[in-house]
């Protein structure tokens, strides 16, 4: 008799374990995809970063000060997109961190759509940046890099990194909007 108990106890045992793997299996792959998200952010951020640092310590070396504002050869970083979207980067790549922390559904619906607002931006700036280089438009360049083609631009490399993130955190909460199978 106490043989059918234990081997009863092993086989709920099992039966218990094999009703968590799903929930298991999900969100290790919600993980995943968190951490992938927030690797691609990192890496947009470093990029957006040395690219802005760059451009504050030519304007620097240059004017002497970030405050002249007109003319100028080269833009005042302060007024590029460049920067704009390298803050962009450090506040979603710190949100992202927080949701890969403690994953929730509504704190990953708000992080995909700041990153849709993010492609959008710079899905924006890329435009003009295209419409300046094939002088489409005669307008004053606001960008980081004038006369450089627009997939060769900084801005460019920071849609994709946004473009990547945003996939990443669509699929991230679908998983975390899903029921458990």
């Amino acid at each position: 008799m106490r043989g059918a108990i234990s081997a009863s106890a092993s086989v709920q045992e099992r039966c218990r374990s094999r009703s968590n793997r799903p929930l298991r299996m999900k969100l290790r792959g919600v993980t995943l995809l968190l951490a992938l998200q927030t690797l691609i952010l990192f890496v947009g951020a470093v990029v957006a970063w040395s690219s802005a640092l760059s451009q504050i310590v030519d304007f620097l070396a240059r004017y002497g000060t970030l405050l002249r504002f007109d003319e100028l050869l080269i833009p005042n970083p302060l007024l590029t997109s460049c920067l704009y979207g390298s803050i962009a980067f450090l506040i979603v790549l710190f949100w992202s961190t927080l949701v890969l922390g403690r994953p929730s559904y509504l704190s990953e619906r708000n992080l995909r759509n700041l990153l849709l607002f993010c492609v959008a931006f710079a899905a924006s700036v890329v435009s003009m940046e295209a419409a300046a280089y094939y002088h489409v438009i005669g307008a004053v360049s606001f960008t980081c890099s004038p006369g450089i083609a627009p997939t060769a631009t900084p801005c460019f490399r920071g849609l994709l990194a946004f473009g990547a993130a945003f996939l990443a955190a669509i699929l991230a909460a679908r998983r975390l909007e899903s029921p458990i199978e």
